[in-house]
């Protein structure tokens, strides 16, 4: 592989990453809801996740290049048909607005702690900073995440081994306050990567410019769900200290961190202001761009409107959110994954047998 080429198989998985990496991932939430609570089960089902998502993303990107797909249209339809396609489709456009919101009402708690102004006003900075973002298209988010993913893996990287190395657990002392979503780890991993692949298939399906050969496609994608497999069972093995004390602070990773070190704990809450950014900038443009496409009006207006909008719709809960709608997106989004994870198979299948036809083809020949 030439310099060139490995810089953009880093490029598309970061990109990849970005769509998983937001504030529910950093701030612990997602790893204790999905993983932590499942004691040792909760580093297989980590394995389990990795394992899927670099599948989904060598599945969507090889298909994206080899088909020269440039919209989630022409990615969805041909798998599901018209209607399942449909009701797809709505599911992604409500799942996008909600994390956006989601996220810019993150921000403004975030960034209301540590500057002191009031949230409203925190909340309306971080939707203008948003809207600012999500005006430079693919070109600008692509930039955006190739810079800012290697920060939070970084960053998440470096807590997780200095949670390692305190082990205080004197923190956290409530228990059971974290109800299992389901009964077995294989499942909850599977919800897991099942709603997150509902945002990151969207934005995956507008990398074609990046996607420069064959293997780009292909290794970016495994590269991308490797990278979020390691990261996971580093934070996951921080949290895994705590059990079983369950976390029940709105932001476990930096509960911890404040009983330790004020300084770090500033250093990760600009590191959870990157992830909620880049998770709203991304959501963001992928909802713009899907209506967009729907409604035949420019994305930026768009994108302008609901950034508008999401200020005074910008109340709900962070834990919550992740406890109750992930899981619910996660169970909705089974198709899809179901789908992609069909055609994975059926390529697999099928490769022998167009090897087998190549080889007949040459003998007579």
């Amino acid at each position: 592989m030439i310099k060139g080429e490995i810089g953009n198989i880093f490029k598309v998985a970061f990109l990849y990453m970005a769509t998983i990496i937001g504030a529910g991932f950093a701030s612990g939430q997602e790893i204790i809801q999905f993983f932590s609570m499942y004691y040792a089960g909760g580093f297989f089902g980590i394995v389990l996740a990795g394992l899927l998502f670099s599948i989904v993303g060598y599945v969507v990107l090889n298909k994206v290049f080899s088909e020269r797909i440039s919209s989630y249209d022409e990615f969805l339809f041909p798998m599901t048909g018209y209607t399942l396609g449909k009701i797809m489709e709505i599911i992604v456009i409500l799942f996008m607005a909600c994390i956006m919101c989601v996220m810019i009402a993150g921000l403004g708690n975030v960034l209301s702690e540590l500057s002191g102004l009031e949230y409203r006003y925190c909340v309306a900075i971080s939707a203008l900073a948003t809207l600012i973002a999500i005006m430079t298209n693919i070109r600008g988010i692509v930039t955006l995440s190739s810079f800012l993913s290697p920060i939070l893996i970084a960053g998440i990287i470096f807590i997780g081994f200095y949670i390692l190395a305190s082990k205080d657990t004197s923190v956290f002392n409530i228990y059971g306050k974290v109800k299992m979503l389901t009964d077995n780890w294989v499942f909850s991993a599977i919800l897991y990567v099942s709603y997150n692949t509902i945002l990151s298939t969207v934005l995956m399906t507008r990398m074609l410019p990046y996607l420069k050969s064959n293997r780009v496609s292909k290794w970016g994608g495994i590269l991308g769900g490797g990278m979020l497999c390691i990261t996971a069972l580093i934070l996951n093995s921080a949290l895994y200290f705590f059990y079983p004390h369950s976390i029940v602070s709105e932001i476990p990773v930096l509960g911890i961190i404040q009983h330790n070190s004020r300084l770090l704990a500033d250093i990760y809450s600009v590191i959870l202001i990157l992830a909620m950014f880049t998770s709203a900038v991304t959501s963001g443009y992928c909802l713009s761009e899907r209506l967009s496409a729907k409604l035949k009006v420019n994305y930026k207006l768009i994108a302008a409107v609901f950034c508008a909008v999401v200020i005074p719709a910008s109340s709900l809960g962070f834990s919550s959110l992740i406890a109750t709608l992930y899981p619910i997106f996660g169970y909705l989004g089974l198709f899809l994954l179901f789908i992609i994870l069909f055609n994975f198979v059926k390529g697999r299948l099928s490769k022998p047998q167009q090897q087998s036809n190549k080889n007949v083809r040459k003998k007579t020949g």
